[in-house]
């Protein structure tokens, strides 16, 4: 029987396990876990003339545990990187949109979500991007839906099991061909179709006394009829 091949992990997914690794050696040094991510401005940026292409600064900015200001997208930024080394051991690709249902849950003994919407998660990911020096295709994420060949895939929860503030930006119209209802014998007699002009066979003259319209050849077409040749005599005796 052959032996099992232990796995090897991937440089990113070693980058990533990185991230929790400072986590807890602060903690066993009882210090502030802390997490130095570049700053991404456009006053962090250098042209670099020799290569040609534009580099990222040397600015950087502490991501402090224990400062309230912070402690929520600390938390955040090690959660992501967590479903994004999950992503690498299972040899996955997945969306922006996966890595948010992936890490989007009500905190325990709470009413606090861990994320609100997407757009807490994308910069997270962009974050770890230029923190690990690493591409979004090396972290297994695309940013547009569809498979990229020679790549696992991730399924994105069904529409049913996503929250309901999520669902309501989702297209509700039918996309199935819709069956033109069939006019019934009795619509038939009382408007026939007639010429095929708009409106013919029908006398647009509301009865007086129920407010209906009655079908051509009526006593109130009559009086139209009646009318009309009265005003046409007395334009030819002027």
């Amino acid at each position: 029987m052959a032996k099992a091949t232990a796995r090897k992990p991937t440089p990113v997914e070693k980058k990533l396990v990185g991230v929790a690794d400072v986590v807890i050696a602060a903690a066993g040094r009882s210090r502030d876990p802390a997490l130095s991510i570049p700053v991404r401005s456009l006053a962090n940026i250098n042209f670099n003339e020799k290569r040609g292409i534009i580099e990222m600064g040397r600015r950087r900015q502490e991501r402090t545990f224990f400062n309230v200001g912070m402690a929520k997208k600390f938390m955040q930024t090690v959660l992501v990187a967590d479903a994004l080394a999950e992503l690498q051991r299972a040899n996955l690709t997945t969306s922006l949109r996966e890595i948010y249902y992936r890490t989007k849950h009500t905190m325990k003994d709470s009413h606090e979500n861990t994320f609100d919407n997407q757009n807490e998660s994308d910069p997270l990911i962009e974050d770890l991007e230029v923190t690990l020096a690493a591409l979004r295709e090396e972290l297994h994420v695309r940013a547009v839906e569809g498979r990229q060949a020679g790549e696992g895939e991730a399924q994105e929860p069904a529409a049913e099991n996503r929250p309901e503030a999520d669902r309501r930006g989702q297209d509700r119209r039918d996309p199935r061909p819709r069956e033109r209802p069939r006019r019934s014998a009795e619509f038939d007699r009382r408007y026939p179709r007639g010429d095929g002009r708009r409106g013919a066979g029908v006398a647009r003259c509301p009865d007086r006394r129920r407010g209906k319209q009655r079908a051509a050849g009526s006593a109130c077409a009559g009086e139209r009829d009646e009318e009309s040749g009265q005003k046409e005599a007395q334009a030819g005796q002027t």
